[in-house]
């Protein structure tokens, strides 16, 4: 029994670090099962999914009927305080602009922080959008 303890210590241990460092008071950020996708809210509210393949970003609609599915060199999204920004891919990372605004501010950033179909917070970084 205590041979049992003193394995699954370190991995419980390991979980609950990795679970006290991406808590965003919204559940958890990254889902396993979504890791090669993002489905993000656009700033007119519509439902997308997307990936990015060949550096463009991948879309595909949540309303089939009404879009269709594109390739671009960017993605509109909100972030988790509900404020719209645009992300590019620059190399293995992201620039982002406030409101799409490229001749403003622009950051760069290893991972998008961006609301889900349900309003959670997520995360996800060039790697795991990368297919």
């Amino acid at each position: 029994m205590g041979l049992v303890v003193v394995l699954l210590a370190p991995v419980l241990a390991a979980k609950l670090a990795y679970n006290a460092a991406t808590d965003t008071g919204a559940g958890p950020v990254n889902q396993p099962w979504a890791q090669n996708s993002m489905e993000f809210v656009t700033w007119n509210g519509e439902q997308w999914t997307v990936w990015i393949r060949d550096d463009a970003f991948e879309h595909r609609p949540q309303n089939e009927a009404k879009w269709g599915q594109h390739a671009t060199p960017s993605v509109a999204f909100m972030d988790w305080e509900g404020t719209p920004w645009q992300a590019k891919i620059e190399g293995d990372a992201f620039l982002l602009a406030h409101h799409g605004d490229w001749q403003g501010h622009t950051e760069r950033a290893t991972a998008i922080r961006y609301r889900d179909w349900q309003g959670n917070n997520q995360l996800r970084t060039f790697a795991q959008l990368n297919r």
